[in-house]
């Protein structure tokens, strides 16, 4: 198995944010750690860096912030990139 970039692992975490918030119901950490494949001790750890970077709220649970929404913005087009050029995701 290969290491995943930490700008891979930060867009999951993301992702698995944003899809758990669009259920409607409040996301719970633990299925963000699962759709993102994150033991939750290292979840929490990232969670950290992305709120002291403003990409998440310090809410309980975290919020996507704006600069997070355009993180994601980024991260989605970047994925786009390499899936049209043929390049495996890292």
């Amino acid at each position: 198995m290969s290491r995943r970039e930490r700008w891979s692992i930060l867009g999951a975490i993301l992702l698995a944010l944003e899809e758990e918030l669009q259920r409607g119901e409040e996301a719970r950490l633990s299925n963000v750690a699962t759709r993102a494949n994150l033991p939750y001790d290292r979840l929490v750890a990232y969670l950290t860096k992305l709120q002291a970077g403003g990409l998440l709220t310090e809410d309980k649970p975290p919020r996507i912030t704006e600069k997070g929404r355009e993180f994601l913005r980024h991260y989605r087009q970047w994925v786009s990139v390499l899936d049209r050029f043929g390049v495996d995701q890292l």
